[in-house]
């Protein structure tokens, strides 16, 4: 099997095939059976993955936004995508693999606006656009857990004695909007006891004067012991400033580290510019450090790491349009590297282009995403092309937009969208078609054939990433599958910003499917508008299905000022007429991460930075801030 995937070298094929006959041992036999049931039409129990480990541990990052995995597929296509946990994750949450998390006396949740349940002071900056905190459940089949459940925020902000670059906080499940959180504390000191609390706290610099987090982390995942050492207690992530080239890190973080006496003040982080020659142990505090490249204007702004936990290595770029892979990123007990006494180091892998690296384009990359079918890794630039790089180096391209050299907004500015199983990517762009137009693509995964979908008004805004209907993952062919993305109508005033006056509406599209899932071409047959006013350019789009009540849920945000951004509408039945609930979160969030679908007060909750340099984080003494991490219940879900 691994020799097919991966035609590199027989060192590097041998060793991947050890992970991969292991891999099939406990992740196709479970999550491949447990798909050919839902296949067949046999009864799944929630139970199947408490019979393999004690408990199910569970992340929700960045890479799970931009990977589908459907019910259905062809065989071969689904085998292939099960040797990924992202898919079980994906299979669990949608109902499939049994139901939602429990709560306390499994109470369901009552009806209640969306609303601010808590926010932490991040300091000076936050959680870029279009960039995600990562979150860790302990166990799905448990009942969310105070102490153990945590969300990871980056912060993009240089880092120093009195400001982090990564932040970590529990008892999430906190708050009085709507209920009493189940993670309520009684006041003490500058505790406020209905917050989160930070866990811990750190600036990491392996770059000379610091540097920010301008990207979204990963957590650690075992794919053969998910309940050991390595699940949950790394995160890898990159350090970024002008004038040095990237640098990815491994943190094997300590809870408590950067805590002193206020457990809600991130603000005084512990500094690592020390950094281990070997894979840190867990809960150390420790952390590795290694430059990708040399050259001083590599920066990474764009390109968050994307980790295959079969094989233990990550994909990542910077803004010179280089790709590199990384092995031993976790030192997981599927890698034959890390078998021995000594574990070694994140290093770059020598076997994947030269020294590890491969050039892709002349701007800057997207986070690249490994699809799992064909095992090609796919990844957006500047340059307005979608960008396949097979395992044996092999580059393919699409012209996706105009690019930032002839047109303001026609990059790719989102990672692409990977379905391997069905076949497809999609990609966006802001301006296509010499500025007519935006654009959506969705192209085959061989890169043989695409469809191009004009969006709103070009070179107006970005467009960022688009979300699909529940209906979707079943198959594309499905009755009332849709695929939605944020577009303009109009003409903005330049630049797009939340300060900046526009005439200018933002627009919802839905674009449904035809034969063989291919999109329906043309302009999209769905639309809704929702508004004008200060900023016009929509955050990416999020979904949630709630599988307890069997509804789905669409959440969008836009970058605007003074004015309600966020907000939800039910997409359970089709193509809505327009948004729902709404809230003002300072100029709009960053990425929106979501997490249970629980029936406990508060664990049903959305994460994301508001992106407000004036915004007073409204648990946090500490006081206005640039970067504001916040929870939201999630409205409309019970």
């Amino acid at each position: 099997m691994s020799g097919v995937l991966h035609n590199i070298s027989n060192r590097r094929a041998l060793r991947h095939s050890h992970a991969s006959r292991s891999i099939v041992t406990h992740s196709i036999l479970v999550l491949f059976f447990a798909v050919m049931g839902i296949a067949l039409g046999l009864p799944i129990s929630g139970q199947r993955a408490e019979a393999v480990t004690p408990r199910v541990a569970m992340f929700h990052d960045w890479s799970l936004r931009y990977t589908i995995y459907p019910r259905f597929g062809p065989m071969a296509a689904m085998q292939a995508v099960a040797r990924d946990p992202r898919a079980f994750f994906e299979w669990r949450r949608r109902g499939w693999l049994g139901g939602g998390f429990p709560g306390p006396g499994g109470s369901a949740r009552t009806q209640r606006g969306m609303r601010r349940d808590w926010s932490i002071n991040l300091g000076t900056g936050g959680t870029a656009p279009g960039m995600y905190p990562a979150k860790f459940t302990f166990d799905v089949t448990a009942a969310p857990s105070c102490a153990n459940d945590y969300v990871i925020f980056p912060v993009n902000a240089l880092g120093s004695s009195t400001q982090p670059n990564l932040v970590a906080l529990n008892n999430l499940y906190s708050g009085t909007a709507g209920a009493t959180g189940i993670c309520n504390r009684t006041p003490t000191g500058n505790d406020t006891g209905v917050a989160a609390t930070v866990m811990w706290s750190y600036n990491v610099q392996g770059i000379s004067g610091g540097g920010a987090v301008a990207t979204s982390p990963v957590i650690s995942y075992d794919n053969l012991n998910p309940t050991g050492p390595n699940t949950g207690i790394k995160v890898a992530f990159v350090e970024s400033a002008t004038g040095s080239p990237a640098h990815f890190h491994v943190l094997a973080w300590k809870s408590g580290d950067g805590v002193v006496a206020n457990v809600q003040n991130a603000l005084s982080p512990l500094t690592i510019n020390t950094f281990v020659s070997v894979q840190p142990a867990s809960g150390s505090g420790t952390a590795t450090d290694l430059a990708l490249g040399s050259s001083t204007t590599g920066t990474d702004t764009l390109s968050s790491p994307f980790v295959d936990y079969l094989h233990d290595t990550a994909y990542v770029g910077n803004d010179l349009g280089t790709l590199y892979r990384i092995k031993d990123v976790f030192c997981t007990s599927n890698n034959p590297d890390c078998t021995g006494g000594t574990k070694p180091a994140p290093s770059l892998d020598s076997t994947w282009g030269t020294g590890g690296a491969i050039s892709v384009c002349s701007g800057q990359l997207t986070g690249p995403v490994l699809d799992f079918s064909t095992m090609n890794v796919f990844v957006g630039c500047s340059d307005g092309k979608l960008y396949s790089i097979s395992q044996s180096g092999t580059i393919k391209s699409l012209v996706v937009g105009d690019g930032v050299g002839s047109e303001t907004y026609g990059a790719i500015m989102d990672s692409p969208v990977v379905d391997g199983a069905d076949g497809f990517v999609y990609a966006v762009s802001g301006s296509a078609n010499g500025g007519a137009n935006g654009v959506l693509v969705q192209a085959t995964t061989t890169m043989s054939s695409s469809v191009a979908i004009p969006i709103g008004a070009g070179n107006q805004c970005n467009i960022h990433a688009p979300s699909f209907s529940n209906a979707y993952y079943t198959s594309p062919t499905t009755a009332g599958a849709l695929i939605y993305v944020g577009g303009v109508t109009g003409t903005v005033s330049q630049p797009c910003s939340p300060i900046s006056s526009t005439t200018g509406v933002i627009t919802i599209y839905g674009i449904g499917f035809g034969a063989g899932g291919v999109m329906n071409s043309g302009a999209p047959a769905n639309s809704f508008s929702a508004g004008g006013g200060p900023g016009a350019e929509w955050a990416p789009l999020l979904e949630f299905y709630n599988a307890t009540t069997t509804t789905d849920w669409l959440f969008v945000a836009a970058y605007q000022s003074g004015q309600t951004n966020l907000g939800s509408a039910n997409i359970t039945a089709g193509f809505p007429g327009g948004v729902g609930t709404v809230v003002t979160e300072g100029l709009g969030p960053s990425g929106m991460t979501v997490d249970n679908d629980s029936s406990s007060a508060q664990a049903a909750s959305i994460y994301f930075n508001a992106l407000d340099e004036n915004a007073a984080c409204n648990n946090n003494a500490v006081g206005p801030t640039g970067g504001c991490a916040i929870k939201l219940t999630q409205a409309n879900l019970e």
